[in-house]
């Protein structure tokens, strides 16, 4: 991959010695279970996931903080949804205000989207995307025999997860290519023009790298490392 997908700035703040196929199991599952977790329990993946961004360091927290600011206006469509528009009628309560149950449904509701995102964001500050690519190839493989190009599919993937959280800057530095100052609207144009060059130039260079790293063997303690994981997500459930 070399110089096509490049590790994010994030992903200097340190990396895990754990490997990335493993990583990117565990937020699979996390993705897969968490909507079913309670408010108490979504409280408590949280404070891990938090803690492990503490223990980073602060720059971990404002990379996390940041990420969470891009979806505060789907979370505040989401308090709007639940609270204002089809909160369910309370037997003993006010006709037009939402029950507890309503708000606990929604904070439920906007918890799986802050841990997801929390979750996504350290697996991008702890996992260079070259690596994030080669952990999705290994467990895309099986699809290889149907015929799937499974190597540029995760790099595909792999790029969009680099990207778009830089997308920000991205769209700053045309802007100022293009000389736009303030409210000057109809220069957006031109920014977007030139934003889309920079982007065909970097999918053309990472093209001509096929290269994938290769995934390390796990050792015995990652094995029990991920089944303590996957025993926390799992055991969390209620059925």
């Amino acid at each position: 991959m070399g110089g096509g997908v490049r590790g994010t700035p994030s992903s200097r703040l340190g990396q895990l010695r754990f490997p990335p196929v493993f990583r990117l199991i565990a937020l699979i599952v996390l993705g897969s279970v968490v909507f079913r977790y309670s408010l108490i329990d979504q409280v408590l993946v949280a404070a891990v996931l938090l803690g492990f961004a503490a223990r980073r360091g602060g720059d971990s927290l404002a990379l996390v903080w940041r990420a969470l600011r891009r979806i505060r206006w789907l979370l505040l469509s989401l308090a709007v949804i639940y609270l204002l528009v089809a909160p369910e009628p309370e037997v003993s309560g006010v006709a037009f205000l939402p029950g507890w149950s309503d708000i606990e449904l929604a904070l439920r509701r906007a918890g799986v989207l802050v841990l997801l995102v929390t979750a996504v964001e350290l697996m991008r500050q702890t996992t260079p995307a070259p690596e994030i690519a080669g952990a999705l190839a290994a467990l895309l493989r099986p699809l290889g025999m149907l015929g799937l190009d499974t190597r540029r599919l995760s790099r595909r993937i792999a790029l969009t997860l680099d990207a778009v959280p830089r997308t920000a800057e991205l769209v700053a530095d045309a802007a100022g290519k293009a000389g736009i100052r303030g409210r000057d609207f109809g220069g957006w144009a031109t920014a977007a023009a030139e934003l889309v060059r920079d982007i065909e130039n970097q999918a053309q260079r990472s093209q001509s790298d096929a290269d994938l790293p290769k995934q390390p063997l796990p050792s015995l303690t990652d094995w029990l490392i991920l089944g303590c994981v996957l025993m926390l997500l799992l055991g969390l459930l209620r059925f």
